[in-house]
């Protein structure tokens, strides 16, 4: 891993996913992308210079407030000896995230998130849901404080058929810096039921596919619907991580319904992980 992107809005939860950042750049000796984007009328923009030239009165006290904020946002102890860039682009917060990131090649996104407990939360737990949907990258959505981050017990919840091997070698890829106990997690439900044996024979069958590790655990859980039961069986282990596979642009998980996706990134306590399919 050698690049990642924290985007911020010089909020306590950006400050919670860029100290997450820095644990991992430690570990990874990766550089570190802190990107903000502005919304800024089109007159104070130079369009022919590129949509990033401020030009206007109004725009150019912008860039020089956000680089201010940047000076005291990234003037922080656990930054020291860590390779930081600061951005400041003016774009759709969603549509700047997921652009920056691939024309820069980042490896990792990592974002705070409210949840859905209020407006506020509202708005920002939508963005959160909507660069899981089309970002190319993985994306780490980090909902606990970053004292306590830690990649000790992943959960990967998914159906384990074939078109989930290439997320599942990305998520390995990623993992393989902790060494953490992986659960492969199957939920079985009665309207999506299969019986143990059959459920055991596709998981055997998908491990076969991906690369070898030795502290794989599989899991068959009955619950009443997979968010449930993803859920409460990281309550059970008390899970650090939750990872899933996303199909991108139309922001369906790998077996879950848009509005079951849209809770389990929102609505989790803990920290999910979603990668992209191919």
């Amino acid at each position: 891993m050698k690049k990642i992107l924290v985007p911020v809005d010089f909020s306590p939860k950006s400050e919670e996913a860029l100290k997450v950042a820095a644990k991992i750049a430690r570990k990874t000796q990766a550089e570190i992308y802190v990107l903000h984007l502005l919304d800024i009328p089109s007159g104070e923009i130079d369009m022919i210079a590129g949509n990033n030239v401020p030009t206007g009165p109004v725009a150019i006290r912008m860039f020089e407030q956000t680089h201010e904020q940047f000076d005291e946002f990234l003037d922080k102890d656990y930054l020291n000896e860590i390779t930081i860039y600061e951005k400041v682009l003016v774009d759709n917060p969603v549509e700047g995230i997921s652009d920056f990131a691939n024309e820069n090649k980042i490896d990792l996104i990592i974002m705070g998130s409210h949840g859905t407990t209020g407006l506020e939360d509202f708005f920002v737990g939508s963005n959160t849901e909507k660069v899981v949907r089309t970002a190319k990258i993985p994306v780490l959505v980090v909902k606990e404080p970053a004292e306590k981050f830690k990649i000790e017990k992943v959960i990967y919840a998914s159906k384990f058929t074939d078109d989930n091997i290439d997320a599942f070698k990305k998520l390995m890829k990623f993992l393989k810096i902790f060494e953490p106990t992986i659960y492969l997690l199957r939920i079985n439900t009665i309207s999506n039921f299969k019986s143990t044996p059959e459920l055991e024979e596709i998981m055997d069958s998908f491990l076969k596919k991906v690369p070898e590790y030795k502290c794989f655990k599989k899991v068959i859980y009955d619950d009443y619907t997979v968010q449930e039961g993803i859920f409460n069986f990281a309550e059970k282990v008390n899970a650090d991580l939750i990872a899933l596979a996303t199909h991108g642009r139309q922001g369906i998980m790998h077996f879950l319904s848009d509005s079951i996706a849209e809770r389990v990134v929102n609505k989790a306590k803990r920290n999910i992980l979603t990668i992209k399919m191919s």
